[in-house]
This record gives C-alpha cells, sequence and structure tokens, in this order.
C-alpha cells in the first residue's frame, strides 16, 4: 500500500518487517505473540494494554480504516469497538471457521466491511453466509523461491564447503514457548538420526524476533549434532535441506511450496489441546495437507511428537527414494491450488480503492498523510 499511496500513514501492532515496511508501530507484536487457551490466559495484562493503546491511537490518530489480520480472539473484539468509532474494517487472512467456532462468521457479517482471504474453498464459504469476500491468491507466491539449482550454493554459503552427509532443517516456530516445546525433541531427534545417517547436519531458521539467548540455553542442555542457526531466511534454509521438522503453521506450507519433504509437529500445553480436540474439526492441522485436501507430509501432533518418531520419518524421507520422489511430486502441486504471485499487490489496491484512501490507479496527492 506504501509503494502504491506513498503518503499513506500506518500505525500497526507488528514487528521488525511490518516496521521496515513504513508502519509506526504502536504495539510491539512480542506482547500479542501467544498461541493456546491457557497460554492467551497468562498473558492477559499485556494483551488488555495492548488493546486499549490500539484504541488510544485509533483516537488519537483518528483513524478510519483498519486492516486486521488472523488473531481473531483478539482482533474480533477489538474490531467492535473499531465499529462503534465508525472505522471501516478490512479483514486480511480469515481466522479458520471452517475447522472450528463456524458461529463467527455472524460476527464478521456484522462487523466486518469486507473479507480477503488467502485459499480458494474460503471464498465459498463466506459468500454462503453473505459477507463481502475476495479471493486474490496466496501472498507466499508473492516473492520468488530458490530452485534446487540453488541448493548447493546456498549449503556453501549456510555451511562453508559442502560436506557429505544429509542436511536437515529444524523449524520450532516463532513463538517462545512453541521454541520451548519442541526445540529440545527436535534436537534429541537429530542426535537419533545421527546414528542411522553420520554427517547428518542441521540448520535451524531463527525469526529475527526471537532473541537468539533463547536457543543456545536449549542447545546447551541438549545433546544434538551440529546445527547452524540462520535468521530471517526461512526460504533459503528450506531449499539448502533435504528434509525438515516443521511447526504447524504457515511455515508448513512455505516449507512445501519450496519442495523440501517435511514432517509437520506440533505440541501444545496440554491444557490447552485437550480442549482444542473437542472444538476444532479439521483432518489434518498442517497447513500442507489441508491446502492439499490429502496427507502429503506425516504429522506427528502432542504425544505423538515424541524425538524417535522425528527421526523415524525423517530417515525414511533421506534414505527412501521413491517416497523422497512421491512427496516432491505432491509438493510441486501446491502452486496449482494456490494460484500465481501478485495477491500483496492486489489485495492493497483493492483495500485502498474500497476505503478511498488514495486512487490505487493513479499517483497519491502531494503531502496526502492519510491515517490507515
Amino acid at each position: 500500500m506504501k509503494k502504491i499511496c506513498p503518503g499513506l500513514v500506518c500505525h500497526a501492532a507488528g514487528g521488525p518487517a511490518i516496521e521496515a515496511a513504513g508502519a509506526r508501530i504502536a504495539v510491539p507484536m512480542e506482547r500479542l505473540n501467544v498461541m493456546g487457551f491457557f497460554e492467551v490466559a497468562s498473558r492477559l495484562p499485556g494483551v488488555i494494554a495492548s488493546y486499549r493503546t490500539l484504541l488510544a491511537t485509533v483516537d488519537r490518530e483518528r483513524i478510519r480504516t483498519a486492516v486486521l489480520i488472523d488473531f481473531p480472539d483478539f482482533n474480533l473484539i477489538l474490531a467492535r469497538a473499531l465499529k462503534a468509532r465508525g472505522v471501516r474494517i478490512h479483514y486480511y487472512v480469515s481466522p479458520q471457521l471452517w475447522a472450528w467456532r463456524k458461529g463467527r462468521v455472524r460476527t464478521i457479517r456484522r462487523l466486518v466491511d469486507h473479507m480477503f482471504v488467502i485459499f480458494p474453498f474460503e471464498e465459498a464459504f463466506y459468500r454462503e453466509h453473505g459477507v463481502p469476500v475476495t479471493y486474490a491468491g496466496h501472498p507466499l507466491l508473492d516473492e520468488p523461491f530458490p530452485g534446487l539449482q540453488e541448493r548447493e550454493r546456498l549449503r556453501k554459503e549456510f555451511l562453508g564447503e559442502s560436506l557429505p552427509g544429509p542436511v536437515v532443517a529444524l523449524a520450532p516456530g516463532s513463538r517462545v514457548g512453541e521454541i520451548g516445546r519442541l526445540y529440545p525433541r527436535m534436537l534429541a531427534a537429530l542426535a537419533l538420526l545421527e546414528k542411522s545417517l553420520p554427517g547428518v547436519r542441521a540448520l535451524v531458521p531463527a525469526p529475527p524476533s526471537v532473541q537468539v539467548g533463547i536457543y543456545r540455553e536449549i542447545e546447551s542442555r541438549t545433546p544434538h549434532p551440529p546445527v547452524i542457526r540462520v535468521s530471517g531466511r526461512f526460504r533459503e534454509v528450506m531449499c539448502a535441506a533435504d528434509a525438515a521438522l516443521v511447526t504447524s503453521g504457515t511455515a508448513t506450507l512455505e516449507t512445501g511450496l519450496a519442495g523440501t519433504p517435511l514432517v509437520v509437529v506440533y505440541v501444545m500445553n496440554e491444557g490447552s489441546y485437550r480442549l482444542a480436540r473437542l472444538l476444532v474439526k479439521v483432518p489434518a492441522i498442517g497447513m500442507v495437507n489441508l491446502v492439499a485436501g490429502r496427507m502429503i507430509a506425516p504429522e506427528l501432533i502432542q504425544e505423538a511428537a515424541t524425538p524417535q518418531a522425528m527421526a523415524d520419518h525423517l530417515l525414511r524421507i533421506l534414505s527412501d527414494p521413491s517416497e523422497n520422489e512421491r512427496i516432491r511430486k505432491d509438493l510441486a502441486d501446491l502452486r496449482n491450488v494456490l494460484g500465481g504471485p501478485g495477491a500483496s499487490r492486489r489485495i492493497a489496491r483493492a483495500i485502498l480503492a474500497k476505503s478511498g484512501l488514495c486512487d490505487p490507479e493513479g499517483p497519491s496527492p502531494e503531502g496526502a498523510g492519510v491515517p490507515e
């Protein structure tokens, strides 16, 4: 939106990436970056303070358009207060209503002016329920993925001189709680894998928002083969790897689009997991499997996510050429499901046009700073 309308002023709850894109940070994302019913409850004072800060920013800056992204437990409450202030509300990246709490669609129909979805099956769901909706493709395809021909170059960059032995990516998530639960298990799985595949090494794509000390502390108490952390280059790490352990979420889809065979893993707080099992009704939890409509990648959830199970699945991927090739062929079909690149630009233009913030087809008026 800033490229299309340079005079746009955006205040955001976000991290370094959205700040680099030109937003003024009202609430740092780490205050809200929490997942799970009981985890949210423990962080509630910070969440409430963030909510109040955002509304104070809306009032002070006289903001008239909001773009809410995912995070329905927070954003739908925020939407009520924004609607009462006459703010136009666009919702980008739909809550997963098709998985649980479908009744929320009534709240969305009442509060949200336009829904922008990233999966084709979501468009039909919202149209059926009378919500204005646009499907413009998935933003993961907006930026190019490194090709397989770049694998050796990336390995040399990350690992030094190319050595024999497979390379595994360990992606334990972007939230501190996820990393604390999953990274020790992944490191233990790597140690088990080394017994069958001597010389195995690991790359860890570390989000810039996570302090490096969190990884170091876990590594110091978990025996493991060599690992190298790479900050902020998830796609390149996945391209360099022969296989990956990936925490459930969008990261599984991004790994799939990179063409890297993966195992989906996830462990929640036990109370949150029990509650989720009662509420969530989906055949899979990995986004890569949900989008494909079938189980491309094996899933290891909660008590099944043991280091031995992770190591066994990785070993099969790395030692069975037919299994490896089957997964890669299935992953190649994902792009056909998600459409082509350009989703972010299409959605940005639509938001600008529907909000009347500026003419997305023409230059921004000189000095036209409009709060977003």
